[in-house]
């Protein structure tokens, strides 16, 4: 009895001081973390005290405020928008403002920022980027009328300044590395990829100016910021092709130990993408402002030749390109149906428009001129036009880099292609590369002398080719 009193005793002992423990550890923990808990309590309380000033239009007392948030959260939309603005109504149109408001505008984070924006090239006095930005901005009568913008619309077309610029102590100012005034680049040090110097694209510069080649841009540093926003393009389709991958991997494994290593992956791959994303915006935007401030000193005479410049150039190339295609015309022909079976199923894929059962094959009449074998990459094919969403956002996307051409079949359908060549390894390395970018499924197109074929038939016929 004795003994087993003792025991007892001993079993409880020892749990109390596990109890004991137990509780120690807990506290211990609640402490640590109530210092945590404080900052986030104390942040919360900065931000809604900083939206409130702002809301009040107490601009000055909103602005420290702003500078600390957007310490701790420099990707934040919304507090890159009121850092900006807080900025702007403060008189201070430094670099800080341009970027933080440039950041808003990217994540559409509000519509107004477009005016704002207006609103800092209009202190600056930077007439055309001023009015561009007032333009971008389409709020509602109510919105408008709140933020005055037909008065400041008309003040900047007659090109007066209401605005006290107060460059004040920058050293004040937060500035993070995204929103640092850039470098001044060197074309010596930076080199354009070879591939974007033969690249035909779609970039507006201002309301009169849209660029078409690499060697249009003026500005040297507006051509890097050009170039990286292309590199940086590439990039993305890169990661978001792998991405794919990823996820297909993730998919088709029972590892639990596997899985989760794919969703750490596919996790850094989303926002090393969401990053280059943002950056890919924010120097297609600063390569603008760049741009259209070399014409605004430049001046109107000068942008005004160069604009009839640029218009002779694509008048040439339109010719030369109606040329090419008068190239491959043939007058007399005669059709014969080509059984599907012939088809290999590698070629068959996509839309009824893609199969060749019905395909034109002319029986040349003789000429002292040689056949004339295209190939083009195609990237789809639509019936009577109608373009799917996802298509929508490709087609914008490649056509800011590359020439799409498009023509409609006899059976009604849109077909878009890329490319225009005569050697099949070149348009296979075309094809190759707008698989990895993310254009799944693209194939190879053969014309003969005008008139679609199988592709098969005229690797067969040409070889070398």
């Amino acid at each position: 009895m004795y003994n087993f009193s003792s025991l007892i005793y001993y079993v409880l002992k020892v749990m109390g001081g596990f109890i004991n423990g137990i509780c120690y550890i807990f506290l211990s923990v609640l402490i640590l973390a109530l210092p945590l808990r404080s900052r986030e309590q104390e942040t919360i309380g900065n931000e809604n005290l900083a939206i409130e000033y702002f809301k009040q239009k107490k601009y000055e007392k909103a602005l420290p405020l702003f500078t600390e948030l957007i310490n701790n959260s420099p990707d934040n939309a919304m507090f890159n928008y009121y850092y900006g603005v807080t900025l702007l109504k403060n008189n201070h149109f430094e670099t800080a403002t341009k970027e933080a408001l440039l950041n808003a505008v990217v994540d559409k984070t509000p519509a107004n920022a477009n005016f704002y924006l207006g609103n800092y090239f209009h202190a600056l006095e930077n007439w055309a980027e001023a009015l561009d930005f007032y333009k971008r901005y389409k709020g509602n009568k109510h919105e408008r009328r709140e933020l005055e913008y037909e008065k400041y619309l008309n003040l900047c077309l007659k090109r007066i300044n209401p605005f006290k610029v107060d460059k004040g102590d920058e050293k004040t100012i937060f500035v993070d590395t995204i929103k640092t005034p850039a470098t001044q680049l060197d074309e010596k040090i930076f080199s354009i990829p070879d591939s974007l110097k033969t690249e035909w694209f779609n970039f507006q510069i201002n309301s009169q100016l849209t660029y078409h080649s690499i060697s249009d841009f003026r500005s040297e540093a507006a051509r890097i910021l050009f170039a990286r926003a292309w590199i940086a393009t590439g990039k993305n389709d890169s990661i978001v092709t792998n991405t794919d991958l990823l996820r297909k991997a993730h998919e088709e494994t029972n590892s639990v130990q596997t899985r989760l290593a794919l969703v750490s992956r596919i996790v850094e791959a989303e926002q090393a993408s969401y990053q280059l994303l943002r950056d890919r915006e924010k120097y297609f935007e600063q390569a603008r402002v760049k741009e259209s401030g070399f014409w605004e000193k430049a001046g109107a005479d000068a942008m005004a030749s160069f604009i009839a410049e640029i218009t002779e150039r694509e008048r040439v190339r339109g010719e030369r390109m109606v040329l090419e295609k008068k190239k491959t015309e043939i007058h007399p022909i005669e059709t014969v149906v080509v059984p599907q079976t012939s088809i290999p199923d590698s070629l068959s894929v996509g839309s009824p428009s893609d199969s060749l059962q019905q395909t034109e094959i002319p029986k040349v009449i003789p000429s002292l001129q040689k056949d004339v074998i295209v190939f083009k990459v195609q990237i789809g094919s639509f019936l009577n036009g109608k373009l799917t969403p996802a298509f929508k956002v490709r087609y914008a996307k490649l056509s800011k880099f590359r020439k799409i051409d498009k023509y409609t079949d006899e059976k009604k359908y849109e077909i878009y292609t890329i490319g225009n060549f005569s050697i099949y390894k070149d348009a296979t390395l075309l094809k190759n590369q707008l698989i990895m970018e993310g254009v799944k499924g693209a194939f190879l197109a053969a014309f003969k002398n005008g008139i679609r074929v199988p592709v098969t038939s005229v690797v067969k016929e040409l070889p070398s080719k």
